[in-house]
């Protein structure tokens, strides 16, 4: 059985509600003009499993923006791919999504002008800490939205964008 199949009323698939809570962050020139680090989301309160996370171009990018997201837990401090393999983005359009399989192996990749590929069966259990997006090579034009969906593991666990 596949994550949340288990539930009645489900035909094939994957239950929406098994995504857990959401989560979304408007994205900004700001955020991938320039190659370094900046913090999306932060993880608060406990751990959580990261069910989805996805990107929507909500202006043109241009300028082979590369990009992937990363995670560094409040303590130890150490970054950590959440997808090893950035995307190299010339000319994404609005509404182009950005996605990967969930793996921490896994490439970063446009799916689609309006459609995308969620995480398979693949999650990720996150403890306190900052998710962020490393930028390698910068747009010189363009904005991403984020949407993460996650289930909390503690009863005082969330995620808030930032």
């Amino acid at each position: 059985m596949g994550f949340g199949s288990a539930l009645q009323g489900l035909t094939g698939g994957r239950n929406p509600a098994a995504l857990g809570r959401r989560v979304f962050r408007v994205g900004a020139l700001a955020d991938i003009d320039g190659a370094g680090l900046v913090n999306i989301f932060r993880v608060s309160g406990g751990e959580v499993m990261i069910t989805d996370m996805y990107g929507i171009c909500t202006a043109l990018i241009t300028g082979a923006l590369t990009i992937h997201p990363v995670f560094t837990p409040t303590v130890g401090a150490v970054e950590t791919d959440m997808s090893a393999i950035s995307l190299t983005l010339e000319a994404a359009v609005v509404n182009s999504i950005l996605t990967w399989d969930g793996t921490i192996t896994g490439a970063l990749a446009e799916t689609g002008v309006g459609i995308g590929t969620p995480f398979d069966a693949n999650m990720q259990i996150l403890v306190v800490g900052v998710i962020g997006l490393r930028t390698g090579v910068a747009a010189t034009v363009g904005a991403i939205d984020w949407v993460l969906h996650y289930v909390p593991l503690d009863p005082n666990a969330f995620v808030n964008a930032l």
